[in-house]
């Protein structure tokens, strides 16, 4: 099963627990308590249970609406939750999270903030190319090699402001994929989507106060997302 394909799945139910502050380095005792809570999503059938870490819902469905952005969501990633969805989903796709792969998930992601940031391109899909080189005569960028050119190459660096502190994260792009979308007449439409996400790595990192992510989109519009890092574990 396409991971991507999964985003609409991804953005529902609730879940909370109250944190003092962000942990950027899991003990063994969070660890499993995050992998253990990822394959639990899946004996309730109610879906990954993103509660707080969704930051912001733009799209709810697959139906476009008039003038909706093309990003659809964007949820915060600590430590804890990076293990906790990869459990999740290894469980989803049959090959569960071991607890040594756990551990060494959890060292790769110590000391880092990620975003994702779920998109659906402004294009249909038979437009992109011709729309892709109309965008690169404005703001040139290079080309990918690995993947099939498309509006994920137009995301810019993000900047994440804590307190009175900024730091930077280029885009990693996972895509794009094409999905079926429906236009507010009813007709179908397909459109590439993917996942753009920035992290923000260093054993500086701040783990409380209030924090701005600050990102634009292939088009060039402008999000300012706002929380407080002591919301999450």
């Amino acid at each position: 099963m396409n991971r991507l394909a999964l985003a609409s799945l991804i953005l529902l139910g609730a879940w909370s627990t109250p944190a003092a502050a962000v942990t950027l380095t899991l003990s063994a005792a969070q660890v499993e308590q995050a992998r253990a809570a990822g394959a639990a999503m899946n004996i309730t059938d109610a879906g990954y249970q993103l509660g707080p870490y969704l930051l912001r819902q733009f799209n709810a469905d697959v139906i476009l609406h008039p003038n909706s952005p093309e990003v659809d969501g964007v949820v915060l990633s600590t430590p804890f939750e990076k293990v906790q969805y990869e459990s999740y989903l290894s469980h989803l796709e049959a090959q569960p999270l071991s607890a040594a792969q756990a551990t060494a998930l959890a060292r790769q992601v110590a000391n880092t903030l990620s975003f994702r940031i779920y998109t659906h391109s402004p294009f249909a899909v038979d437009e992109e190319g011709e729309q892709w080189q109309l965008a690169y005569r404005t703001t040139p960028v290079t080309p990918p090699t690995q993947r099939e050119r498309s509006y994920l190459d137009f995301f810019r660096p993000a900047t994440l402001q804590v307190g009175n502190r900024t730091f930077t994260a280029t885009p990693v792009i996972d895509g794009p994929y094409v999905d079926n979308f429906t236009l507010p007449s009813g007709r179908a439409t397909f459109r590439n989507l993917g996942v753009v996400t920035y992290a923000f790595r260093g054993a500086n990192l701040p783990t409380t106060g209030q924090f701005t992510l600050a990102f634009q989109d292939s088009q060039g519009k402008a999000y300012r997302i706002t929380g407080d890092l002591a919301q999450y574990r």
